[in-house]
């Protein structure tokens, strides 16, 4: 059996850097190496400030460790939204000629191994996991 976090905060509420400095600790004690650490903790920032900033109601998220293997989950109840639906950003173009929007979940997934995102029970759910 794996280490497992979870928490939950009300979305927009203050406490998110609170809750990104839990998990970045939790990493740490959980023995992640620091370099893919800090390449997760990107990934947790970008997820949870846009759900804050954006989503609405509770956002959760649980995160578990088996056999070198994060896997996270980040619900929220805000309005739907699925960020995988997103045209991947061309990033080719020069920065003014580029959308705005859509860096950050190209981000995610360069960083992470697998991304998923499903609806459930009024719910959006992003699945994110990397081995390390």
């Amino acid at each position: 059996m794996g280490a497992r976090f979870e928490r939950s905060l009300a979305a927009g509420a203050p406490g998110l850097s609170a809750l990104i400095a839990e998990i970045e600790a939790w990493l740490d004690a959980a023995g992640v190496p620091p370099a893919q650490a800090a390449r997760m903790m990107i990934v947790f920032d970008e997820v949870l400030s846009n759900i804050s900033k954006h989503g609405g109601g509770t956002l959760s998220v649980a995160i578990a460790i088996a056999d070198r293997r994060l896997t996270a989950t980040v619900v929220d109840d805000g309005p739907p939204f699925d960020p995988l639906a997103r045209e991947t950003p061309d990033t080719d173009l020069d920065i003014d000629d580029r959308a705005i929007g859509g860096l950050g979940i190209h981000l995610v997934r360069q960083l992470m191994d697998d991304v998923a995102y499903a609806r459930v029970d009024d719910r959006n759910r992003l699945i994110f996991s990397k081995t390390f």
